[in-house]
């Protein structure tokens, strides 16, 4: 079996033009997988990052189909930092990569340099060459991608339909099965799951395996499916910012470090119709640090428990509607999932569940609801839950809606809760917040409000704060967050 060792200094004036370096090696005729595996000095694990001095290296593979951002169309996979050692083969590959034919040419070893030390890190990677079994082809093939999704509806609607927008696998940095995340969500009663891979797509071929044992139930009456609704995604997970992007069919370029870069990649997602979420701009994040949002469709408000300083993102989110910006707020548990042994704990997927409400229990139907803003979030699948709804005229919307109404025309907003007895229910605006006591399980509250300019109402619902919001926004403490109705006045 041949061997490549590839060695390099990178420092930090490195970092500072390039943090994605690309390290090329030639593969010959007649090679069926690929074994790399590499070292780094002074290495640290990336919890580490920003706390210790040390390196952080990451890696990935390209093949010789191009490396050119973005969307180099020879991504073969990306592990980060999870694993030190993987396979890329004919049939099977380590979970983060994908399997195909090893063309001979020109390969890449992609690193990623997320932290290094100030003497700069040594990397040695070895790549062992071992030769494919007599008459297999090599010729240049893509992996199994583009990987399309069924867009049947697995159940009618429309009404308001629960999951995770934000989870993980082994194919990135958990260490469970897909199997294993999926059996946690349906344990949890979801109705729909998003599994956003870090940086890759390798999942996408499984995903769609496990979601075809679920055949769409088609009536009411019928029982649900044996599985949720799998949603392919990925997080685009860079050093100065996360985002998730559904649904997708193929790999999306992460290495950004530029607004440029990142201007690019989100004007893809747009032309492909692909939502993307700007996740977790909190200090715990990792926080969003690029120049701009880049005027993204939804914004994670609720990353995890809320007590992991989600009050930051939620702030992040109303300055955005405060500005006039019209953007979806999502929840998502970020789960990295362990192996499921069939008992539910604290943190689970669904930790918190964004609602939505859509035609259908599609991938279609469920994107145009998050799209529209027809969403809210609670701290788990049993709620609380909360809805919105303001009308005039005889005119009526519900949460994500614009409601157009007269300048001398007053505004009635009703409010339902279920299941947030003894919190407080607030409908926060610019320019005032309406609050009262949840008085029941089952709870509604109307109000009538005059409109002298444009203005939304969001509603929440949080435990009585032990200090005023206005001296310790910290004190926030969410059970449900809505998405906005938005009041225009006519002129």
């Amino acid at each position: 079996m041949d061997e490549i060792v590839l060695e390099h200094h990178f420092d930090l004036a490195d970092r500072a033009q390039d943090e994605f370096p690309l390290l090329p090696f030639r593969v010959g005729p007649g090679v069926g997988r690929l074994h790399i595996s590499y070292e780094v000095s002074r290495v640290l694990t990336a919890d580490k990052a920003g706390w210790e001095v040390g390196n952080i290296v990451d890696i990935g593979l390209f093949d010789p189909r191009g490396t050119a951002f973005p969307g180099g169309r020879g991504f073969r996979g990306w592990s980060g930092t999870a694993r030190r050692t993987f396979t890329v083969g004919l049939d099977e590959a380590t979970p983060g990569y994908l399997p195909g034919p090893i063309p001979p040419g020109t390969w890449h070893v992609l690193l990623g340099l997320y932290q290094l030390a100030p003497e700069g890190c040594d990397v040695r990677i070895t790549i062992r060459l071992e030769p494919a079994s007599s008459g297999r082809t090599q010729g240049i093939a893509p992996p199994t991608l583009p990987c399309p999704f069924d867009p049947v509806p697995l159940s009618p609607g429309p009404r308001w339909f629960r999951g995770d927008l934000h989870c993980h696998s082994h194919h990135s940095d958990a260490t469970a099965p897909l199997s294993d995340l999926v059996a946690a969500a349906r344990a949890q009663g979801l109705d729909f799951l998003a599994v956003t891979e870090h940086n890759t797509v390798s999942h996408l071929p499984r995903l769609r395996a496990i979601a075809r044992t679920a055949p769409p139930s088609g009536r009411a009456s019928v029982p649900a499916p044996s599985v949720p609704l799998l949603i392919p995604g990925v997080e685009l997970s860079t050093y100065h910012g996360h985002a998730n992007l559904w649904p997708v069919t193929d790999w999306f370029d992460f290495r950004i470090w530029r607004d440029d870069q990142m201007r690019a990649v989100r004007e893809m997602a747009r032309k492909r119709g692909v939502l993307f979420s700007v996740n977790h701009p909190k200090d715990d994040g990792p926080p969003w640090a690029f120049g701009e949002l880049f005027e993204p469709d939804c914004i994670e408000v609720w990353g995890a428990p809320w007590f992991i300083s989600n009050y930051q993102a939620l702030a992040v989110w109303d300055q955005l509607l405060r500005g006039g910006r019209r953007v979806t707020a999502v929840g998502g548990s970020d789960k990295h999932q362990a192996p499921f042994t069939g008992e539910l704990g604290w943190y689970e997927v669904g930790t918190p569940t964004t609602w939505v409400w859509a035609e259908a229990l599609s991938i279609p139907a469920i994107v145009e609801g998050l799209r529209a803003g027809r969403a809210f979030i609670s701290e788990g699948p049993e709620g609380p839950r909360v809805e919105l709804t303001a009308g005039a005229g005889g005119r009526q919307v519900m949460m994500g809606d614009p409601l157009l109404v007269a300048a001398d025309e007053p505004v009635r907003l009703t409010c339902r809760v279920w299941g947030g007895a003894g919190c407080i229910l607030r409908l926060v605006s610019a320019r005032r917040v309406l609050k009262v006591e949840v008085s029941g399980e089952e709870f509604m509250q109307e109000w009538e409000v005059e409109i002298e300019d444009d203005l939304y109402f969001r509603p929440e619902v949080i435990d009585p704060p032990e200090e005023p919001l206005e001296e310790e926004p910290a004190a926030l403490m969410a059970r449900a967050l809505g998405n906005p109705v938005y009041i225009k006045r006519d002129a």
